[in-house]
């Protein structure tokens, strides 16, 4: 389903969430998930405030995307593309079990990170 130019602030009302959608230019904001999965395409959206604890990001698509203030607890991301993305002051931590968060077959292409323990080895690039 495409969802264009829409708020999404502190949940996602039906059909909404993060699999196997299309946002083009959103807002998302102060969306806490535990586990599921990401795997829908982002274009142009904002994602601000948001955490994730135990996601998996599998074959997700990223375009133009700012990630800012966002934390990462045990989450995976395997397979998905990031495309002109900028990170700002996010935080990719372990979880409860010690856990890292980790990256496999990930392709990151222009992309820019401020100030993100935990993503700093995946590109090197700063904003």
């Amino acid at each position: 389903m495409l969802f264009e130019s829409e708020t999404f602030d502190a949940h996602f009302e039906e059909p909404a969430s993060w699999s196997d959608h299309v946002f083009r230019y959103c807002e998302f904001s102060n969306i806490r998930t535990e586990g599921g999965e990401v795997d829908s395409v982002f274009i142009g959206c904002r994602i601000e405030n948001c955490e994730w604890y135990w996601g998996l990001f599998n074959l997700a698509l990223f375009v133009n995307v700012t990630f800012k203030g966002c934390v990462f607890r045990g989450t995976g991301f395997s397979g998905s593309k990031f495309i002109e993305c900028a990170f700002i002051d996010c935080r990719f931590i372990k979880d409860n079990l010690n856990t890292n968060c980790y990256f496999d077959g990930n392709a990151w292409y222009g992309c820019a990170q401020s100030d993100c323990p935990g993503l700093e080895h995946e590109f090197h690039n700063k904003r």
